[in-house]
């Protein structure tokens, strides 16, 4: 239960930023976009039925392990649009562009 309720606190905060994503994402609003899109995959407990443990041991919990995984989120699901997986989760070309200027300016 108490991950879900971070989880939707998360989700509210990127919710809040829908419109502004052609601004600067807050940490929150990054992580909760993270979530959205890859944490079914890339968590601990991946919901994913498909990966378990999450593929190369990446995971999205914390804004931690986002900062810590930040180059190959970058690389993955903003340069190269492998990620997600198919793009199961429906991300946005302006998802993908905010991401990045937020992980670009993590260095």
């Amino acid at each position: 239960m108490r991950r879900f309720t971070r989880v939707a606190a998360l989700a509210t905060a990127f919710v809040a930023a829908g419109p502004a994503l052609a601004a600067e994402l807050s940490d929150a609003a990054a992580l909760a976009l993270v979530q959205k899109h890859c944490a079914a995959c890339h968590s601990r407990n991946p919901t994913n039925l498909v990966f378990s443990p999450a593929p190369k041991g990446i995971v999205f919990d914390t804004m931690e392990d986002l900062r810590k995984y930040a180059a190959q989120a970058l690389e993955q699901a903003v340069e190269d649009r492998t990620m997600p997986l198919g793009n199961e989760t429906d991300m946005t070309d302006d998802e993908r562009e905010a991401l990045g200027r937020w992980l670009k300016a993590l260095r």
